[in-house]
């Protein structure tokens, strides 16, 4: 893929909510009286409502708040879309001219916002528009100001209706092959995730070099770093392990790794694409707050001190769990021990791997035992006469010598061109942003009079049309209602106001689904 134009931002749109993305500076909405409502204390570090309004005049006003800035922007108004938008472009504005710079490896700063406008602020009626306007002006201020916009979207509908509006613009501008592959196979539902260092370490989580060198210098200061660093990455694990005897390696690992590091912009994006089978090789939870933020606490089971269910989606921490010290694979004896010890977690990487599509995201396919499980699978097909590659392997740039170590076992698919790391982790997340775009087909606000504003023409008339069948069907005798559950269940998932029927003794009331978001 080609490297993104360094000079322009771009326009990102995750599931979540605001205080639980990594963000550089972050816009909330209020009143006029610039005291915010509790739902937004927890982005601004609030835990009681303030004594005064921040000072300032207009429509924005700076937060006074220690770490990441933020603003408040004033849209409680009826007037229109077009006057909610313009204060949007006033407080961008406003952020731009503070000269706010990236954090962490960042080559952009990141500016979070959420849908303005659509709760107390008086347009929640025309939500279609709202989006539509939101995202154009974005994408006018991203390019004018050199920085990276993310729109943070709690509600389902609302994500839906920002990635249908998105995809149109991608397919104009042009899909390439690689991401559209991708993401056929992401939308056919055979995909699993596996995680590798290289997501967490922009939230300033270490690398093994890096975690096992720091806990060198607290356990071993006497050893030269250099020295050390000349033995494999298993062998000094299992020095620091005899040097940290009872205790044990574990418990450092957990010190640096469980922190309070927020989600990556790349947790937030992988958990909106709605993958109900993850591994990861990493001890941090940050893939796993990423998720319950954008879909709900408790929405993902964490394997294996959690139980598995046909129903939730769970991730599945191969090395152990930075929850839980004495879990924690890192050293020689460790990886050794592994199978027969831990065979069980080994087995259900190879059934993903054996039945699906396995998408390898920061990880450089090195670590013994994602290499063993891989390769008895591939012994098997080759044995049983398929031929079939197990899965794609994301690469932040173009890995000639292992696409040609993997080739015809794993594609190897770069998402940037660019020579330095930190452009091109961002296109990386450019990359995963038109993935998310692409795999989001539910709609469920096609049929919500809230959301008309993204429909054209004949659609119009058809969402109306619809709108009566779902009414006729609520308006049926309860007993044959019933029989009509089916069609009703399905308009609802379109956005189409229902209510729960009665439930009788004996019958399956397969109409009354809850809504999402």
């Amino acid at each position: 893929m080609a490297g993104n134009d360094a000079s322009a931002g771009h326009v990102f749109v995750v599931r979540g909510r605001l205080e639980s993305v990594d963000w550089d500076a972050a816009v909330v909405s209020t009143s006029g009286s610039f005291l915010p409502r509790e739902h937004w204390w927890p982005v601004l570090g609030l835990t009681a409502q303030l004594d005064f309004a921040p000072a300032g005049a207009g429509r924005v006003r700076s937060f006074p708040k220690e770490g990441r800035p933020a603003w408040l922007l004033n849209v409680a108004s009826r007037i229109s879309v077009d006057w909610l938008v313009e204060g949007v472009y006033e407080v961008l504005d406003v952020i731009a001219r503070t000269g706010i710079q990236p954090g962490g490896s960042r080559v952009k700063p990141l500016v979070a916002l959420p849908t303005f406008g659509v709760g107390l602020g008086g347009q929640g009626g025309v939500r279609g528009h709202v989006i539509k306007a939101l995202i154009d002006a974005a994408a006018v201020c991203a390019d004018k100001y050199d920085f990276d916009i993310a729109f943070v979207v709690a509600n389902a509908a609302d994500y839906a209706a920002y990635q249908s509006v998105r995809r149109g613009h991608l397919c104009s501008a042009g899909v390439p092959p690689q991401v559209q592959q991708l993401a056929d196979r992401l939308r056919a539902g055979d995909v699993s995730l596996l995680l590798g260092a290289g997501v967490s370490i922009p939230a300033g989580l270490p690398s093994w070099d890096s975690l096992l060198d720091r806990i060198r210098s607290e356990a071993l200061p006497s050893i030269d770093a250099e020295l050390f660093s000349g033995l494999g990455v298993l062998d000094r694990a299992q020095l620091l392990s005899k040097a940290l005897h009872p205790q044990g390696l574990g418990a450092s690992v957990v010190e640096l790794t469980g922190g309070g590091a927020k989600p990556t912009l790349s947790h937030c994006l992988l958990a909106s694409l709605g993958v109900t089978k993850v591994v990861t090789t990493n001890y941090d939870s940050l893939y796993e707050k990423a998720f319950e933020s954008a879909h709900g606490r408790g929405s993902i089971a964490v394997l294996p001190r959690e139980e598995a269910t046909a129903s939730r989606p769970w991730i599945l921490k191969m090395h152990g769990d930075s929850g839980d010290p004495d879990s924690i694979v890192l050293s020689r004896r460790d990886f050794v021990r592994y199978d027969a010890e831990r065979r069980p977690l080994g087995s259900i990487v190879q059934s993903l791997m054996a039945t699906g599509h396995l998408v390898v995201v920061g990880a450089s396919m090195t670590d013994d035992n994602v290499l063993r499980l891989a390769h008895e699978v591939l012994a098997l097909d080759e044995h049983n006469g398929r031929q079939r590659k197990i899965g794609t392997v994301i690469t932040l740039r173009q890995d000639n010598l292992r696409t040609e170590l993997w080739k015809n076992d794993f594609d190897y698919v770069a998402a940037s061109e660019a020579d330095n790391d930190s452009a091109a982790a961002r296109d990386l997340e450019i990359f995963l942003d038109n993935l998310a775009i692409l795999t989001t087909v539910d709609t469920p606000y096609l049929l919500d009079v809230n959301y008309s504003g993204l429909l054209d023409g004949e659609e119009i008339a058809l969402a109306d049309s619809l709108r009566e069948v779902a009414k006729i069907v609520r308006s049926l005798p309860e007993a044959s209602r019933e029989r009509w559950g089916v069609l009703e269940a399905t308009l609802h998932r379109l956005g189409a106001e229902t209510q729960p029927m009665r439930r009788r003794r004996g019958v399956n009331d397969r109409a009354n689904i809850s809504r999402s978001g």
